[in-house]
């Protein structure tokens, strides 16, 4: 799915968040996916976060998306589930960046969940697992 329209694409950025690790193989995952989401999207103002240990940070990642024009910035979780980290960590690290924004929108996505193409992926991976 592309970005919707052209405006929407150049006003609203993407903030990409996992949890941060010291290993930097870890982090450059998240690096590696951002590029298959831009791919993916057809968004070209896509930015990493780690939530903690490492850099970018959640903050850093929401500037560089205002810095290139966003409007509205959207915290998309790279967790699976509603734990602490998604209820209480990231919304405080996101409010707080969001004082340095006053005129931005910051929005946070729901995590990855429960979700059918959770189910295809799991599949995918078994039956790779299988061959």
């Amino acid at each position: 799915v592309a970005a919707s329209a052209d405006n929407d694409a150049r006003t609203v950025g993407v903030v990409i968040v996992d949890h941060g690790s010291k290993k930097k193989t870890s982090n450059d995952m998240l690096l590696e996916f951002v590029d298959v989401y831009k791919k993916t999207t057809g968004r070209s103002n896509v930015q990493p976060a780690h939530m903690e240990i490492a850099e970018p940070s959640i903050s850093q990642a929401i500037a560089s998306c205002v810095s290139q024009g966003a409007r509205t910035v959207i915290i998309a979780p790279y967790f699976l589930s509603q734990g602490r980290h998604i209820q209480e960590d990231i919304p405080a690290l996101v409010q707080a960046a969001q004082g340095q924004h006053p005129d931005v929108e910051c929005l946070i996505a729901a995590p990855i969940g429960v979700d059918p193409l959770m189910a295809q992926l799991i599949e995918s991976r078994v039956t790779q697992a299988v061959r």
